[in-house]
């Protein structure tokens, strides 16, 4: 008899798990002529088809990403799970939470920058700052009952595949509680006990990249207490400093803001009356339709990436137009600002108060590279030595794409070697070669370009999902992408790359800093085009391999011959014929009682 070799201690679970299932089936029908060749087939032919099989899942990260998969969880959309996020600060919100720096805020509409299943009508600005937007995440745990799957305090150091159990086990450490922990492949502090290991079915990475700080590394910055300023930072911080200079090694777009006509058409960000959030919380129709409608213009404005497009063309004459007016009480800035490469090559920013804080007599724009930090300043590549109190380094983040902790597949693959040594490759961002059961929200090749992030990370979710009912439902141990599969989807997301504006010559988060590099990072076609993709899964892209040992027993998980929802009354036995049917039906008779065509000559 089967299930003596590896996985096996998976298949006694199950077969425990069968066996107490199938004692709430009203007509047990097993079939008896598995129980002398599978233990595990005999035991799942007890019960009803689609019964899910219990999964654990170990997410990493409660911000936007975590708290969608637990969403899906708390919901049931995705059954007997049994979920663990995994969360190095004291508190959920992820980059909302660490990011705190003066000006911090979302530059994407507030009303696309939230959970669909969740709108909130009562956000202060058309471009929320971080307090706002972290008090949403809270609200949003609380009103789902979020928070009892987070476990906060603790972090993952590494996770290991283990073939012969056919799980995941998480190395984990918890912290001394502090505020924010720093995750990276060095850093140790606020780590506190000793290491324990949790073992899990799926295991889920949703860290994200925009708390992975890119420090400089001009030498001389831990000596110091301060270099440049950023396009919120600026602004922000304007009315309480007596000087400031701005170092910039080259020109930079900034655009108009984005559904500019929904924050009353002024470029600016639109703080909300009271009467006007009443109006859309007495309203949630009216509040839906607008969410609706700036997202429709959020996604029409694509073509604006690919180089020599109307679109393009126009995008350069408004951004140029705006940035001029804006630069008016200093016009020779405008001549050097306005950049030569594309607009859209730099993810677009609107820059909100930016260009009218550079013409201020406070600022002084500093062309050129830095040299080095010291005790009094800074000191740039030309030589001139700048004496300031305070530093902001506003140098983006780390878009690499390499996880900040080992993650061991297949054959002893280490993720973060083949990352670091090759371009990273994945699947939709998702999947990745030889990972088995294992997810990464918006990883190599996602649409982090343009629009909203939220609406990515929910179809992200949704996909997810629909692998692990596969998981649950047809006795599959685990699915890993076919050998190939990775390489063939990054080869052409590079080729279409090429017609886009992103290859230009610009230094880009896109390219991880890079002047010159391939854009891995984003998704080769429209956020649209993404998230058809991610509906509809391309399962014969991956192997899927069965919990029986036997072959002839991979249909095993067809059970007892009877559904799930037909054995527990969850559907009706005719609930294919809808209210739509019937609709249809009623036009299809209409119409076949009229005379044929050739009946009215």
């Amino acid at each position: 008899m089967s299930n003596s070799q590896d996985g096996a201690g998976v298949a006694d679970d199950l077969i425990a798990f069968y066996q107490k299932d199938s004692e709430r089936v009203p007509n047990p029908s097993e079939t008896l002529e598995y129980q002398n060749v599978d233990k595990l087939a005999y035991a799942m032919s007890k019960v009803p088809m689609r019964t899910a099989r219990p999964l654990k899942v170990i997410c990493v990260g409660a911000g936007f990403s975590g708290l969608d998969f637990a969403h899906e969880v708390e919901t049931r959309a995705i059954e007997n799970c049994d979920l663990t996020i995994i969360e190095k600060n004291s508190d959920l919100g992820g980059t909302w939470l660490e990011n705190r720096y003066p000006g911090c805020a979302c530059d994407i509409p507030i009303h696309s920058y939230q959970y669909s299943w969740a709108p909130f009508p009562q956000f202060n600005s058309f471009y929320a700052g971080r307090d706002d937007i972290l008090t949403y995440l809270a609200k949003v745990a609380d009103q789902f009952n979020l928070r009892k799957y987070i476990k906060t305090s603790h972090k993952v150091i590494g996770a290991k595949w283990i073939p012969e159990r056919k799980k995941w086990q998480v190395q984990i450490v918890a912290t001394d509680g502090r505020e924010i922990v720093t995750s990276d492949s060095q850093t140790r502090d606020g780590e506190a006990g000793e290491p324990f290991v949790e073992e899990c079915d799926v295991f889920i990475n949703a860290t994200g990249a925009y708390n992975n700080w890119r420090w400089p590394t001009t030498p001389g910055r831990e000596s110091s207490r301060a270099t440049c300023s950023a396009i919120q930072i600026l602004p922000a911080i304007l009315d309480s400093v007596d000087k400031i200079y701005v170092l910039l090694r080259s020109r930079t777009w900034v655009t108009p803001a984005l559904a500019n006509r929904f924050a009353g058409g002024t470029g600016g960000n639109q703080i909300y009356t009271e009467e006007q959030k009443q109006e859309w919380t007495d309203s949630p129709e009216t509040y839906f339709v607008l969410r609706k409608d700036i997202e429709e213009e959020l996604n029409v404005r694509f073509r604006l990436y690919l180089k020599g497009s109307n679109a393009q063309n126009m995008g350069r004459k408004m951004t140029e137009k705006m940035m001029t007016d804006r630069l008016a009480a200093k016009p020779e800035l405008a001549d050097e600002l306005l950049p030569e490469f594309p607009v859209g090559c730099r993810r677009p920013t609107p820059g909100v108060g930016y260009l009218e804080a550079l013409c201020s007599p406070k600022v002084e724009i500093v062309w050129g590279e830095l040299d080095s930090f010291n005790e009094t300043g800074v000191k740039t590549a030309s030589g001139q030595q700048l004496n300031v109190d305070s530093i902001i380094c506003a140098t983006g983040f780390n878009m690499g794409f390499v996880p900040r902790f080992p993650v061991i597949g297949s054959h002893g693959r280490d993720l973060r070697e083949d990352w670091t040594k090759e371009l990273p490759a994945s699947i939709l961002g998702v999947t990745v070669e030889a990972m088995p059961n294992y997810f990464v929200y918006m990883g190599p090749t996602s649409p982090l370009g343009h629009g909203s992030i939220i609406g990515s990370i929910e179809h992200v979710t949704s996909y997810i999902r629909q692998f692990v009912y596969k998981l649950q439902t047809e006795n599959y141990a685990y699915f890993q992408p076919k050998e190939g599969v990775s390489k063939a989807w990054q080869a052409h997301a590079l080729k279409w790359m090429a017609k886009t504006v992103w290859v230009e010559g610009c230094a880009s988060s896109f390219k991880n800093g890079a002047l010159e590099a391939p854009v891995v990072s984003l998704h080769p076609g429209s956020r649209l085009h993404y998230f058809d993709l991610l509906e509809h899964p391309r399962f014969e892209d991956f192997e899927w391999t069965s919990l029986c040992q036997d072959p002839m027993n991979m249909f095993a998980w067809l059970a007892d011959g009877f559904t799930a929802a037909e054995t527990y009354g969850t559907k009706t036995g005719s609930y294919y014929l809808t209210v739509s049917t019937l609709e249809f039906l009623k036009n299809s008779i209409e119409n076949l009682l009229k005379p044929p065509s050739f009946f009215k000559k």
